[in-house]
């Protein structure tokens, strides 16, 4: 059941991640159409057991579809080079003030994808953002992860 779920979820992502024309988003995000390629990459995500894979290697236009295998929600945030151009509708995924592409929380059982269209590598870690209190920052774990645009 939880695989049937997670493959209507990737198919309604991909559906909305190749529509539409040329927009810009609110503060200063753009969104390209019509890329060369329509791949997708799946990521799975655990609070606990970290990112797989944990690098992937792909082409421009290509939808990584990371999933959400936690009972906790989760948070992606990219470091250094930041993603500010994506094909349309990504997932779980806003614009903030300085016109990068951040996630937004993405629930349990849930996924959020992003079309990568800049050639270039982009780091991200994933946060355990549920419901529990942290008592120091060492108690928070954290998992790195890449995105690799050739």
């Amino acid at each position: 059941m939880k695989t049937a779920k997670i493959i209507m979820a990737a198919a309604f992502v991909l559906f909305f991640a190749f529509a539409g024309a040329r927009a810009q988003t609110e503060g200063g995000g753009r969104i390209a159409a019509d890329q060369s390629t329509k791949e997708t990459k799946i990521v799975r995500l655990n609070a606990t057991g970290g990112i797989s894979p944990a690098e992937v290697v792909i082409k421009p236009g290509t939808t990584v579809v990371w999933v959400n295998d936690s009972r906790a929600q989760l948070e992606l945030q990219f470091q250094g080079k930041q993603v500010t151009l994506a094909c349309k509708s990504p997932v779980h995924f806003v614009v903030n003030e300085e016109g990068s592409f951040i996630s937004d929380r993405i629930p349990e059982d849930s996924v959020a994808s992003l079309c990568f269209v800049e050639k270039g590598e982009y780091a991200y870690v994933l946060r355990n953002i549920g419901g529990r209190t942290y008592t120091s920052r060492a108690d928070i774990k954290e998992f790195r992860g890449k995105i690799i645009v050739q």
